[in-house]
């Protein structure tokens, strides 16, 4: 009866960890107008390939579909180290864009996301994410 609780409580103990590992992430920012939300489905990010999905509005609150997304997440520079920055575009899908970044090491990253639509000046948005 012993083993049977104590392994319990270990499933127990891993699903607690694996559900906060796990929590989404999303943000929002306006600038000029446009609306900009950066979700992920898993937070902090993960050393390698993380999903995200950027979501862009107008001032009406409409979806904006025809529009060239890209994300530079970087680490603000630290002195001795060399600039870690990974460039991403994102790829339309419905009424999102979709791309992936890879950290190359744990700690705060910033995500620089640009929309450029014709004719207008490009929106840029700054968010903080943390990886792990």
């Amino acid at each position: 009866m012993k083993k049977v609780y104590g392994l319990l409580m270990v499933v127990v103990f891993a699903g607690i960890l694996a559900a906060g590992c796990s929590k989404g992430y999303e943000t929002k920012q306006t600038v000029e107008g446009t609306t900009v939300a950066l979700s992920a489905k898993a937070y902090p990010l993960v050393l390698g390939e993380n999903a995200l999905t950027i979501k862009v509005m107008d001032a009406s609150g409409k979806p904006v579909k025809d529009a060239q997304v890209s994300v530079r997440l970087f680490m603000p520079p630290m002195p001795g180290m060399a600039p870690m920055e990974y460039t991403s575009q994102g790829t339309a899908q419905g009424d999102a864009y979709t791309c992936s970044v890879n950290p190359a090491m744990a700690g705060g990253w910033k995500a620089e996301v640009t929309v450029a639509r014709t004719g207008q000046a490009p929106v840029l948005a700054l968010f903080n994410l943390d990886a792990r």
